[in-house]
């Protein structure tokens, strides 16, 4: 699976090698008050700069996706920190 948050749209997805991202499901973006910090501080900075792209693609990091398999909702700030987890602080 893959969450794409950017240019080519806000959506998880299958990947697949020969027919790209197959079974799109759209990312659901967070409320902005619901943001957590530093995130709420990272969308505040990029509207009062202007950056309108990056503050929506802010709302969708912390925001909710669906698996397209299975269609579980999980938050996609958790899956990404939890995937990348230093050694010493993984939880498994």
């Amino acid at each position: 699976m893959t969450i794409a948050i950017g240019d080519y749209g806000f959506y998880s997805a299958i990947r697949d090698w020969d027919r790209g991202d197959v079974e799109r499901r759209e990312l659901l973006p967070a409320q902005v008050e619901g943001v957590p910090d530093p995130g709420r501080w990272m969308h505040a900075t990029a509207v009062c700069d202007g950056q309108q792209r990056i503050a929506e693609g802010i709302r969708h990091l912390f925001g909710r996706a669906e698996c397209p398999t299975c269609a579980s909702a999980f938050s996609v700030a958790d899956a990404y920190t939890s995937a990348n987890l230093p050694p010493a602080l993984e939880t498994a």
